[in-house]
């Protein structure tokens, strides 16, 4: 009976093996996301614009969409400047995470821009992001409220 027992545990370890490894395993490189911040918006504004800082994990990956509970819309979009007129444009196919590089979303920059708002953005809040990547998935992250004339947080 004990060699039974013994052939029964090896042949649940071999069959259970592949998917311990897989779970192990961290999706998408373990990408950060840090100081996820907006600034507050007057009243009856119907757009905000969300800044962040994400540092790609040891694989490289995209950032494909953006969703908050607290606008109709979210779209990753770019400020480009162009004879001296900027620009802002949707960002097609997403954004490229590099393998340990940092990708500053900034003003003036890369932004997630958010329309069509439930109500204002009010300095003090926090809500929260859903990010959605390419390779590590979807990951919720919370977005600090600042004021209209804050500056953007100090990186750490």
């Amino acid at each position: 009976m004990t060699r039974l027992l013994r052939l029964a545990l090896l042949a649940a370890v071999a069959l259970l093996s592949p998917f311990a490894a897989q779970a192990a395993e961290p999706r998408g490189g373990d990408i950060e996301v840090r100081d996820a911040w907006a600034r507050a918006t007057p009243p009856g504004s119907q757009v905000a614009a969300v800044y962040m800082t994400i540092v790609g994990g040891p694989r490289a990956d995209r950032l494909l969409a953006a969703s908050t509970e607290r606008a109709a819309m979210t779209e990753i979009h770019s400020v480009t400047e162009e004879n001296g007129v900027a620009r802002m444009r949707p960002v097609a196919g997403g954004v490229a995470v590099p393998a340990g590089k940092t990708i500053t979303l900034a003003p003036q920059g890369l932004h997630l821009m958010l329309m069509m708002l439930d109500r204002p953005l009010v300095a003090g809040e926090k809500f929260a992001v859903t990010l959605t990547f390419e390779a590590a998935g979807s990951r919720d992250v919370p977005v600090d409220v600042r004021a209209p004339g804050a500056a953007p947080p100090a990186p750490h």
